[in-house]
Formats: structure tokens, C-alpha cells, sequence
């Protein structure tokens, strides 16, 4: 085994939501970006309504995005058209550039998000 740094416990749930403005969602973080160097971030999103969510479709310029459905209902509409709803236990992994929306979210919906690196742009795209 080669020398490493040693292993960290991250405590999101010393860390309390806050809201993400212009969104059905509240977030919070959970120490990943400061003890990785901002190499990765990973966030707990929850819904604080349900319903249809306006259409805005967009990508992020992250080199690896992981969204992991823990309750609840959510609904993407990817590039093409395509629909997608996703469960509790599901997840989407979606590639550089993926153009992709939510128009859908259960009221009770929690997920998490991982991105790399911690730091990304969101690029909406008028259509």
C-alpha cells in the first residue's frame, strides 16, 4: 500500500439546507469539495414542493455527474425529446455536454448529486 492521505469523515448532517433560489429545492453540501481539493462535491438536494417544474434546459461543463434518486419521484427531459422518471433507487449518470431538464418532482424527492470537478459552469440552452 502506497502512502495516502487518511480517510475523512464528512458530516452532512452538521451542515443544514439551504434554499437553491429560483428552484423547487433546498441543498446542502457534505464536505466532500474541501476534503478532496475541490476535485468532487456531493449534495443532498430535497424538494420543498411538488409538481411540474418549468421546462429549462441545460448542460454542466463537469468532467462526471452522478444524480442518485434516495425518495421519491423525479423527471427528466434529456436532449431528443426523450423522457425519463426516476425513482427511489434509480440513477442517471450523464456525460459532458448532455443536455437534460427536470419538468417533474414528487414533494417528498431527496437526491444526491455528485459532481467532478466540485466547481462547474451550468450552460442553459434556449430552444
Amino acid at each position: 500500500m502506497g502512502t495516502h492521505p487518511p480517510a475523512t469523515i464528512l458530516r452532512g448532517s452538521d451542515t443544514g439546507f439551504n434554499a437553491v433560489p429560483g428552484s423547487r429545492f433546498e441543498m446542502r453540501e457534505n464536505g466532500l469539495q474541501p476534503a478532496t481539493g475541490g476535485a468532487y462535491t456531493a449534495r443532498i438536494f430535497r424538494a420543498t414542493s411538488g409538481g411540474t417544474v418549468a421546462p429549462a434546459m441545460h448542460w454542466h461543463d463537469a468532467a462526471f455527474q452522478y444524480v442518485h434518486i434516495l425518495k421519491g419521484k423525479i423527471e427528466f427531459l434529456l436532449e431528443g425529446g426523450e423522457r425519463r422518471t426516476l425513482r427511489a433507487g434509480d440513477a442517471i449518470w450523464q456525460p459532458t455536454g448532455c443536455l437534460h431538464c427536470v419538468t417533474y418532482v414528487s414533494a417528498d424527492l431527496e437526491l444526491l448529486e455528485i459532481f467532478s470537478p466540485a466547481d462547474i459552469a451550468t450552460i442553459r440552452v434556449d430552444q
